[in-house]
């Protein structure tokens, strides 16, 4: 498989603490991180389905309403 592009996250300290304690644990968290320009996003740490490893989940920003 090759890949061409990469996606970066970048999460502060707590939040990469947070986050290793909770996958090694196997509970749910979320926290904040930073992406380029498209700013703050959530990932979420869940338990995977039928309790079988984690499963990650980006998600982006409601879109602002007027």
């Amino acid at each position: 498989m090759t890949m061409s592009k990469g996606f970066t996250l970048e999460l502060d300290a707590e939040a990469a603490g947070l986050l290793a304690g909770t996958l090694l644990a196997g509970d749910s968290c979320a926290v904040q991180v930073r992406h380029g320009a498209s700013g703050t996003l959530l990932l979420c740490a869940l338990p995977g389905e039928r309790g079988h490893g984690m499963r990650l989940q980006l998600r982006l920003p409601d879109a602002p309403t007027d």
